[in-house]
């Protein structure tokens, strides 16, 4: 069975959080990321490998609490689609979900972010969708967003592994990525 699991799953990799400031401490003003590049997805059933391309723009609001990521992302022969993920800060912790008011929604999950405060290098995290569990890492090295992600089926079988390294980029240049993928 093949699965397909949202861009989501390729690029959950919001870093630019860590233990909140205290109440009243100055907090680092929204910052708005944006980010393209490849996840290299493996199905370990039939050992096929296939490239998707990634657009990301991460939305860093630490007045908010809030971390978003809004990815468009193509599967080879396939429309792209835009896959959003809210990821509500508390502490060095993360609750994960695809709806807006991060109490709905088919995605959720949990996380642990590492590094200095609203400015993360590593995150680990676990989520499901669709009855299907990821084990996820992602690491942010200079310019870079670095994910690595095991799935597995609701019976706790892994059924893919994804690679996925994108490149920090402008916005001028993300926009025009994002026109000429398609996303809407």
């Amino acid at each position: 069975m093949k699965i397909r699991i949202c861009c989501t799953l390729a690029v959950l990799s919001a870093f630019c959080a860590g233990a909140a400031p205290a109440k009243g401490a100055d907090q680092p003003s929204r910052q708005d990321l944006f980010y393209y590049g490849d996840a290299r997805v493996l199905d370990l059933s039939s050992g096929r490998t296939e490239t998707q391309k990634i657009l990301l723009e991460k939305i860093v609001d630490p007045q908010a609490g809030l971390l978003t990521e809004i990815a468009c992302f193509q599967e080879p022969g396939k429309p792209p689609r835009i896959s959003p993920v809210y990821m509500k800060v508390d502490g060095s912790s993360v609750t994960i979900s695809d709806a807006a008011d991060g109490k709905s929604g088919r995605l959720t999950g949990t996380g642990l972010l590492h590094g200095s405060g609203w400015n993360w290098n590593f995150l680990e995290f676990t989520m499901s969708i669709f009855g299907v569990r990821v084990e996820d890492v992602n690491f942010v090295v200079k310019d870079k967003l670095i994910a690595r992600k095991r799935i597995f089926l609701a019976s706790g079988a892994p059924v893919q592994l994804w690679e996925t390294e994108m490149t920090a980029t402008t916005p001028e240049a993300y926009q025009e990525r994002y026109k000429k993928l398609g996303c809407k």
